[in-house]
């Protein structure tokens, strides 16, 4: 009854006399335990629920709750031990099948994590956060329709869940609904202000939309309730205006996580900008040398020269809009839903867009056809012409004809085909002016087979070298001229 009520001081002090009356009484050293997790002292909780367990190996309950305090300390093995033995005392506990998917979600089980978190929901089909870890178990597969229906179910079911809301703003930032997401974010945060991981999600989201003072505010709130979380200081690092502001937020990033992997390498690339090669020549001989991160850094290192570099994309496209032909228009190959494409809009005024609107047309490595669709909806933006289709149906015929030279194209197709026929057809708008923009062109798992593949390809067909001026480690974009037309 006290738990219920959360009245925990009132609901210790008769646990402890359970507990003069018999040291041994299970439930009550099982419950004095939820009440240390609910205090966030799960050391202790895991001391007394391990206590209880010893003493009534067979009550289901100890196991289950053991299994959720192994996980909240990161011991993921026992956690999943703990789970598994629950269920072996009760197969048909809902509640145990859905804490096993989030388990396996945490090892990067997704198949086994679906699977058990679909059992949960056949025995108990009305639970919400069931439908809401189902959200994000689909999210982690790419599913993002799955994922976005499973959590408004479980909105539907419970319509303030903090949680939830936060959640159902980063699947709509995954699909663009910038609006949407920062709507629902804002959702979870009036419920729950003081969420330190919903702050740092807006802090996304507004730096996403370019709002960069705001992506500022809201990533150090979130580093002000939880200075520990080594995401926001990464994502500050994101935030950087020069290359010392850089370095400092990747130490405060290692500072709380030294292990924080993303970091480590990049603390590395960092150096070498400012003329110290060491430290990534010791990333290039060590067991990190195949990471893409790597990979990406060593093919900066071996340009002729080391181009500019930066942290933000609207910076980035700051200063590629300061060295273009203004009077030109831009070309934008994979609009999605035009946050760049309003963006580049602001200065030429004139612009050509291309995109099926209707997603990836095949899979791109871990991201299933259809992804990234603005659901067949165009842009509605003053002085932009879009020409909707697959590329290599709209481009031919567009490209016949005569078209004004580009001051910027800007390549956000992401696959080496699409890229590729992109290149091959816009060549005669193109000049040594032209700035070519490749928004996913480093840092991904197998970035060498896409747009970097299709440039130089297109490049080696057409006798064309190009010069790599603009980089940026964070947003993986790549800007280069070409030379030899």
């Amino acid at each position: 009854m006290f738990n219920a009520i959360q009245n925990y001081q009132e609901a210790e002090k008769y646990y402890n006399l359970a507990l003069q009356i018999n040291p041994n009484y299970a439930p009550a050293i099982n419950n004095l335990g939820l009440i240390a997790k609910q205090q966030g002292n799960f050391q202790l909780a895991k001391q007394l629920i391990e206590r209880a367990r010893d003493l009534d190996p067979r009550f289901v309950p100890f196991h289950l709750n053991l299994g959720g305090i192994y996980k909240e300390l990161g011991n993921l093995d026992q956690a999943l031990a703990s789970t598994l033995k629950s269920l072996e005392l009760k197969p048909d506990n809902p509640d145990a099948h859905m804490n096993l998917g989030g388990i396996y979600q945490d090892l990067g089980n997704l198949d086994q994590a679906l699977a058990a978190t679909l059992k949960s929901l056949e025995l108990k089909p009305d639970n919400p956060t069931a439908h809401m870890n189902l959200g994000g178990i689909y999210k982690d597969l790419g599913n993002l329709d799955q994922a976005l229906t499973s959590t408004l179910k479980s909105l539907e079911l419970k319509p303030n869940n903090p949680d939830a809301h936060m959640n159902l703003g980063g699947i709509y930032k995954d699909l663009g609904n910038l609006d949407q997401a920062l709507a629902s974010t804002l959702k979870s945060l009036e419920l729950k202000p003081d969420n330190p991981t919903a702050h740092m999600n807006l802090g996304g989201i507004y730096q996403a939309l370019g709002n960069l003072d705001q992506a500022l505010t809201s990533t150090l709130k979130s580093l002000e309730l939880k200075p520990d979380l080594a995401d926001a200081a990464w994502n500050l690092y994101g935030l950087s205006n020069s290359i010392e502001e850089a370095e400092k937020r990747i130490n405060q990033c290692l500072e709380i996580d030294e292990n924080y992997l993303h970091a480590r390498l990049t603390l590395g690339a960092l150096k070498f900008h400012q003329g110290d090669k060491s430290l990534l020549k010791d990333l290039l001989k060590s067991k990190h040398k195949d990471h893409s991160y790597t990979r990406s850094f060593e093919w900066t290192l071996n340009l002729p020269e080391i181009p500019k570099l930066f942290f933000h994309r609207w910076a980035f496209f700051d200063s590629m809009i300061d060295e273009s032909k203004k009077a030109r228009p831009f070309y934008e190959f994979g609009v999605w839903r035009g946050i760049s494409f309003k963006y580049l809009i602001n200065t030429f005024k004139k612009g050509y867009g291309f995109d099926t609107f209707e997603g990836l047309p095949e899979d791109w490595h871990n991201t299933k056809k259809g992804a990234y669709s603005a659901e067949g909806i165009i842009p509605q933006i003053d002085g932009g012409k879009f020409i909707k289709g697959k590329f290599e149906n709209t481009l031919p015929g567009f490209f016949s004809k005569p078209r004004p030279m580009a001051s910027i194209m800007n390549f956000d197709a992401d696959l080496y085909s699409s890229t590729l026929c992109a290149l091959n057809y816009s060549k005669p708008a193109m000049d040594q002016h032209t700035i070519l923009i490749f928004d996913e062109f480093i840092i991904n798992e197998s970035w060498e087979q896409d747009e970097y593949k299709a440039l130089n390809e297109f490049c080696s067909k057409n006798n064309l070298s190009y010069q790599v001026i603009a980089i940026s480690y964070f947003t993986k974009q790549v800007a280069v001229k070409l030379a030899g037309f």
